[in-house]
């Protein structure tokens, strides 16, 4: 009982790590199993402990064994000393992932291993090799160059971004050909222009800390800190909460209707959202959003990673989501933005863009205090701007299209000749 109460008085202590462990999705994220298998779960290779051995997956299992060999061979090195590396720094490698991923190594007696430790130590070291290879050299165009073909370097592409599928930073510099572990997030980089459409320049400027994995480096490169929004640590946040409460979600196509320009920032950063009063007309700028095949998975991948228990972070790509669901409830809402070049959709129909947003913002946490000023200066236009509001409004109504217009003078002209007919056959002329 005494080790018992000891345990208790101890829980009230939360140590957080420095940095997120690799660990599963958050089991409140993943109660569709349809949704988890769709988004979460790799479709041809696994990468570290959660899916490995997966039945599905055998085919990667060969791929990787085949990477692995290309890349140790380019290091010039022998596959025995880069193996060293990981062996000698098993320890602290381990305390990378969560204590409970490792049980699916419990058979390690059946695959030829002395130990557990062995087995995943092996595991870790082909892995890391494999996605080092494809760092450096997966290029769609170029499938050939990873003796596979284009569609399943696809899968591959997509797969190593899952949070579950992530191997830690410090595993990859034990491995990396260069001693200068500065070298190897270039390389992450360029690869990670599959995810993310920064401009050349933009990249090339970035620092980067040292990442926790390459979703976290995707995440860092998404949120540079020059583009964070700050809409939590000022005195503007409390009001924002006032008025929050004054503010219903409106979709583009209401904000358009009471007289709100919506405007491309032309970048693509989240940060990027800004409003601006004016007297008759304010304006949104929304940054470029692109909408494809890997879009839902990226996004909720970010977000399964911001809510992991142990990352401390401000929620912005959660945030970012949910703000955007707000705004897209309608296929005219994407076409508005379509035609300011806001939303860059390679789905196809408007409504499955819709209908993507609906999917991912499903279990977010709809808190959106990193856009609280941004929302509540929009909830401001509609409370202080109330005649130039109705303006709006009214032009919206009665002037948007030539035929509104033609209809609209057609019925003043009839009130005009009906206010004429009466007031003479009141006051006949003498």
């Amino acid at each position: 009982m005494e080790e018992r109460f000891t345990r208790l008085e101890n829980a009230i202590v939360r140590r957080e790590p420095a940095r997120a462990k690799i660990q599963r999705v958050a089991h409140h994220l993943v109660r569709d199993g349809m949704h988890y298998e769709k988004h979460y779960s790799p479709r041809l290779m696994s990468l570290g402990p959660i899916h490995h051995g997966a039945p599905k997956l055998q085919l990667g299992e060969q791929f990787k064994q085949m990477w692995a060999a290309m890349y140790i061979r380019s290091t010039g090195q022998a596959p025995q000393s880069l193996h060293g590396r990981v062996l000698d720094n098993m320890e602290e490698v381990m305390k990378l992932f969560a204590t409970d991923l490792f049980t699916t190594f419990s058979n390690f007696s059946d695959q030829g291993f002395g130990s557990m430790k062995e087995m995943i130590c092996w595991t870790l070291f082909v892995d890391a090799c494999a996605l080092l290879q494809i760092l450096e050299n997966a290029e769609l165009g170029e499938a050939y160059k990873m003796n596979v073909k284009v569609e399943q370097l696809n899968l591959v592409v997509q797969d190593v971004i899952l949070l579950e599928n992530q191997l830690p930073f410090p595993l990859l510099k034990l491995l990396w050909r260069d001693t200068d572990e500065s070298s190897l997030i270039p390389i992450m980089k360029k690869f990670l222009r599959y995810y993310w459409d920064a401009r050349t320049e933009e990249w090339e400027i970035m620092r980067i800390e040292p990442p926790t994995h390459l979703l976290d480096l995707l995440r860092s490169i998404m949120l540079p800190e020059s583009r964070h929004p700050d809409n939590r640590d000022s005195i503007i946040y409390f009001h924002s909460k006032f008025l929050g409460k004054m503010l219903i979600h409106r979709n583009i196509m209401e904000l358009k209707a009471a007289g709100i320009e919506v405007k491309s920032s032309n970048t693509p950063w989240p940060g990027d959202i800004r409003f601006s009063l004016g007297w008759l007309r304010s304006k949104l700028v929304l940054p470029e959003i692109v909408v494809n095949e890997t879009t839902a998975a990226n996004l909720l991948n970010l977000i399964a990673y911001e809510m992991c228990p142990d990352f401390e972070n401000n929620y912005e790509i959660n945030d970012f989501v949910s703000f955007l669901d707000t705004l897209i409830n309608h296929p005219d809402d994407v076409k508005a933005l379509r035609s300011e070049q806001i939303v860059l959709n390679y789905l196809g129909s408007d409504e499955e863009v819709v209908n993507l947003f609906t999917t991912i913002s499903y279990n977010l946490a709809h808190d959106m205090g990193n856009y609280f000023i941004t929302r509540n200066h929009i909830a401001m236009h509609f409370v202080h701007k109330t005649l130039p509001t109705w303006l709006a409004l009214g032009y919206h109504t009665y002037f948007s299209n030539p035929w509104a217009i033609i209809a609209f003078l057609a019925a003043v002209m009839g009130l005009s000749l009906t206010f004429i007919q009466t007031w003479y056959a009141i006051h006949p002329p003498k």
